[in-house]
């Protein structure tokens, strides 16, 4: 695709796992961002600890952006071997260790690892060398790449910036002269503005057993002290320990990736019976099974509207930026409580460990009543009312989960009557949330042209460069269920990342004519593929 007059650049940093590909790419991002520039950071990863192929793709414009290019203004190497698996993307400069010998024409060697050697500084410290190299060439001033080493490691980085200032004495060519664009903006991963959206709108509990790609939030979570994170045994303990602190009056969300989540079914369902507010985080990788436990897919969509057995409410929405991210989390966790029914965010790979400028705010608690005196006789737990939703207790309040059918005070019964009554009054909650939910953007609608590419998840930034550029109409789905559509009509694309098009057969279902772009291969789309999909399309 074509850049833009205010495009800056799109770096990839590459190597194996161990070289601090990702840190790297973190670090020049926030040099980026200190510039003032907006940056997307992309972190592609094997699940290996050391060793094979990692890559971090940091892209920084002066206008919006919320996705990596496909091409490489440059390509810095921290090892050999892993420019051929580049090199067809590189479209400028390549910057690598002055002891390889690989062939371009545009190339800068520096000793990188001969210089962290003699400072005595360990192997990883070559990717803050290398960043240097790149910074020095580029005319970054050297106070800027400091500043950003120390606001990231602390005291630890005293010893990174002795390499910064030997790259900066010994390297003498200049490229260019990078300057400030604006004020400083502040580098937000997708799991942190989760975990931010969630303690704003109230968290006091966070459950999770490890499983990538949602296993930041966790970490996240563990070192805020808003909330108590904890680790159980394993997904079955994290949700039930989400229900027991819900039960208590607590607000409390999991986070989890497919095969988690299908350990968790059973409890979504008691959680549904139970009437019990529960924000479950559901952060989709590669499948089926183990599938590639560290790469981005769009598969779970239908898993994720039907997660378990029986009829009840149920809310589902996919955030379509990491701003979007925080926003989604808070709203829903609100909702639940609201509605005192589970509710999912339905993320992905690509958004909660990729990194992007961003403001975060906006995200408050809302409260909803709570009883919780001590009382004599069992509290009328699930009331019927018009709207469904009942009043909601907790201890010391003599109050009454149950798992099976019940009646209003939670008391279980096969009674065909009560039954009749109890299931009806939780489903007539749905027409209550969608009421709700109309009123929270359930969809994003940019237009300009007759034809349209709908979508969801994380594809939007890229769609949305395309689209603009072409001259096509956006539809970009937040919310799944209750979903709403907006009037569509002219030539349709679906972009999303899985085989059959699970988007697009829920379009089809509505009626519409869709052409679908699709890839399932692990990795998001760039505004470049999308683009040639198109002009297939057009063939």
């Amino acid at each position: 695709m074509g850049r833009g007059k205010k495009e800056m650049m799109n770096v990839c940093i590459a190597g194996a796992a161990g070289d601090g590909v990702r840190g790297g790419g973190v670090i020049l991002g926030k040099i980026f961002s200190e510039l003032g520039y907006s940056v997307f950071v992309y972190q592609e990863y094997q699940s290996r600890i050391r060793g094979g192929y990692n890559a971090s793709v940091v892209r920084a414009s002066e206008r919006e952006i919320d996705s990596h290019a496909y091409y490489y203004d440059a390509l810095i190497c921290l090892q050999d071997y892993v420019f051929e698996r580049h090199v067809d993307r590189l479209r400028g400069l390549l910057i690598c260790d002055s002891s390889f010998s690989l062939d371009h024409d545009r190339k800068v060697e520096f000793p990188i690892s001969e210089t962290v050697k003699k400072l005595n500084l360990p192997d990883v410290s070559r990717n803050i060398a290398a960043i240097s190299v790149f910074c020095k060439l580029f005319g970054v001033d050297i106070e800027v790449l400091e500043k950003v080493i120390r606001e990231s490691f602390g005291e630890r980085g005293e010893r990174n910036i002795e390499a910064v200032k030997a790259v900066y004495e010994d390297l003498n060519v200049s490229i260019g002269q990078m300057q400030r664009v604006g004020e400083r903006k502040e580098l937000v991963s997708g799991a942190k503005a989760i975990a931010e959206g969630m303690l704003n709108a109230g968290l006091k509990f966070y459950y999770a057993y490890p499983m990538t790609p949602a296993s930041p939030i966790l970490h996240i979570l563990a070192a805020d002290s808003r909330c108590i994170a904890l680790q159980p045994e394993n997904e079955i303990a994290a949700i039930m320990m989400v229900i027991g602190s819900a039960f208590g009056g607590e607000r409390a969300a999991v986070g989890t990736s497919g095969g988690g989540f299908a350990l968790m079914s059973e409890s979504i369902s008691l959680a549904g019976m139970a009437e019990i507010p529960v924000l479950i985080i559901l952060a989709q990788r590669s499948g089926p099974s183990t599938g590639m436990a560290t790469f981005t897919a769009q598969q779970d969509l239908y898993f994720a509207l039907n997660p378990a057995h029986g009829e009840f409410p149920l809310i589902v929405a996919s955030p379509l930026t990491i701003e979007d991210s925080y926003k989604l989390a808070g709203d829903l966790l609100n909702l639940a409580w609201e509605f005192q029914t589970p509710a999912i965010l339905l993320t992905e790979k690509h958004m909660t460990e990729s990194y992007t400028t961003a403001k975060l705010g906006g995200v408050v608690k809302k409260e909803v009543e709570i009883f919780r005196e001590k009382c004599s006789e069992v509290f009328e737990r699930y009331k019927i009312t018009e709207s469904g939703i009942s009043p909601y207790a907790s201890p010391p309040a003599l109050v009454k989960a149950n798992s099976n059918e019940h009646d209003e005070y939670g008391f279980a019964t096969d009674d065909a009557e009560i039954a009749t009554k109890m299931y009806a009054k939780r489903m007539r909650k749905e027409k209550e949330i969608a009421k709700v939910v109309e009123n929270l953007e359930p969809f994003v609608e940019m237009k300009n042209g007759k034809d349209w590419i709908v979508t969801w998840g994380s594809n939007f930034g890229a769609v949305k460069e395309v689209a603009e550029e072409l001259g096509f109409s956006v539809a970009a789905v937040r919310f799944m269920r209750p979903l709403f559509l907006p009037k569509i009509s002219g030539e349709m694309f679906c972009v999303e990342c899985n085989y059959a098009g699970l988007l697009a057969k829920l379009l089809e279902a509505e009626g519409l004519e869709v052409k679908r772009i699709l890839r399932w291969d692990g990795r998001p789309f760039t505004p470049e593929e999308i683009r040639r999909e198109i002009e297939r399309w057009a063939e």
